[in-house]
């Protein structure tokens, strides 16, 4: 055992922006404990809906240990009827 989880993961992520083509720079663990600001990593373009890519866009991402990537997006709702 490795110490991992064998589940798949949500995550709290936010987009920084595309630092380089093809990819975007994604804060996953925005606003958990000590990693406040979240941890960066780049992210094929492709992984991300064309309505999330744009900075500061918040998603939660379902995060798949075994191979370390996203299999799937989850919107952040707002509650407030705005």
């Amino acid at each position: 055992m490795s110490g991992q989880f064998d589940t798949p993961s949500n995550v709290p992520a936010k987009v920084l922006a595309s630092l380089r083509p093809g990819f975007l720079t994604v804060y996953f663990g925005y606003g958990q404990g000590l990693a406040d600001g979240g941890i960066p990593y780049e992210v094929p373009i492709d992984d991300i809906p064309f309505d999330l890519r744009l900075p500061n866009s918040e998603f939660t991402a379902i995060i798949d240990p075994a191979n370390r990537g996203i299999i799937g997006i989850e919107r952040n709702t707002c509650d407030n009827g705005y």
